[in-house]
């Protein structure tokens, strides 16, 4: 999964409303970023039972967890991998 930690396009719209109605943007990120705490979707997925694995920040790591989730697909099983990513 493409982890980017919020919804950066409305945060993105909430910042130029900021500025249209000359207000400062510090609290754009309220409702609108996941973080603090991260959200574990890799625990969430072993939950319901799917093979998981994350979160992958580090680009290294990235191919081989791939592979091994692709082959788990290949069985039949299915499978996340949730790859942190830059905000925008």
């Amino acid at each position: 999964m493409h982890n980017n930690r919020g919804y950066h396009q409305e945060v993105m719209f909430i910042e130029q409303m900021c500025s249209v109605h000359n207000r400062g943007a510090d609290r754009a990120h309220i409702g609108t970023k996941l973080w603090d705490p991260n959200i574990d979707y890799t625990l969430m997925a072993k939950a319901y039972g799917l093979y998981a694995e994350g979160p992958i920040s580090d680009p290294q790591q990235l191919s081989p967890a791939l592979k091994r989730a692709i082959e788990r697909v290949k069985n039949g099983e299915p499978a996340l991998v949730d790859v942190v990513t830059q905000p925008r």
